[in-house]
């Protein structure tokens, strides 16, 4: 088995943590590597699985993230779209 070992000391002081405690007594951050992942999933009722990701980035400015990858990923579709027509119709009409 992988299994990670608490460390002896603070990962970012080198503070002594035989105690193995999460935060470290003298600069307060974890005193350890994360061990478990932040992501989830969950299955929804037809039962396609639907992954979670939690983040520190706020939800505003998430939702501001997906509107303008969305917009491009569109804006990309449609310049497409219009050059295979433009295509088509000179191919139509010389």
């Amino acid at each position: 088995r992988n299994i990670k070992r608490i460390m002896k000391e603070c990962i970012h002081c080198n503070y002594p943590n035989p105690e193995g405690w999460f935060y470290c007594k003298s600069c307060g951050k974890k005193a350890n590597e994360s061990v478990f992942t932040t992501n989830m999933y969950m299955r929804t009722a037809i039962g396609k699985r639907t992954d979670i990701e939690f983040s520190s980035q706020s939800m505003d400015k998430s939702i501001d993230s997906a509107i303008k990858s969305r917009q491009k990923s569109n804006n990309n579709f449609w310049q497409k779209k219009n050059k295979d027509y433009l295509k088509k119709k000179s191919l139509r009409y010389g």
